[in-house]
């Protein structure tokens, strides 16, 4: 009796060294599905004007990001992001012109982003959590071509395209209330993206803990 007394003491007092190593086995991840729609503030001011061919173009996207946290908050130790064009609209070029800009099939594939990101707990069942682009990703060009009466032409858009659907996390940290297990959704205000942008971004927010191991950090 005092042999197996003694087992499971030992065994007790195992668990209750695991216990802490269990609890932190828990990680939390926030998932946001939304979308970007960007629109010129003024179309008929930048329309037909040189080296603006693009800035009355309207780009739709779609974006994901998946941020994963210690349960206890800090930095993010993994995270899934990107964005990928879902409509490209621009009108023509001048008044009563025939000429059309179409993206090319590349257009329309996932670009990776990375952001910095905290969670802080709030109570027993929520968090804050910050994010911001702090560093523009690097330059991912697409191909216009641009239709007129004559043979059609293929041009680069530079990366300007990809690159202003990064400016709202870049130019604004977003800060969420987030609760566990609770899907929301959200629309900030028109953002401005200077000089001559609107930026319409909305998106569905999910917050729940799950198993660290799932996740290479």
């Amino acid at each position: 009796m005092k042999k197996l007394a003694l087992i499971l003491l030992a065994l007790a007092l195992c668990l209750a060294v695991a216990a802490p190593s269990l609890a932190e086995s828990r990680c939390l991840r926030v998932q946001l599905d939304g979308t970007i729609k960007l629109r010129p503030k003024n179309p008929a001011a930048t329309q037909g004007q040189p080296g603006n061919a693009m800035t009355s173009c309207r780009t739709n996207a779609k974006f994901h990001i998946e941020l994963i946290f210690p349960e206890k908050g800090g930095p993010a130790v993994s995270q899934k992001n990107w964005v990928v064009i879902s409509g490209f609209d621009c009108p023509p070029d001048q008044p009563g012109s025939r000429c059309r800009q179409e993206a090319h099939a590349d257009a329309f594939y996932p670009r990776p982003f990375v952001l910095q990101a905290t969670a802080t707990p709030d109570g027993a069942f929520n968090y804050t959590v910050e994010f911001r682009l702090a560093q523009l990703p690097p330059i991912s060009p697409l191909t216009i071509t641009i239709q007129c009466e004559g043979a059609p032409a293929d041009v680069s858009d530079y990366g300007s395209n990809y690159r202003q659907l990064m400016l709202p996390w870049h130019l604004n940290k977003m800060v969420l209330n987030a609760a566990l297990n609770k899907s929301r959704h959200h629309h900030p205000p028109v953002m401005e993206l200077p000089p001559f942008l609107l930026a319409d971004v909305e998106w569905d927010e999910l917050v729940t803990l799950v198993p660290c191991e799932n996740f290479k950090y």
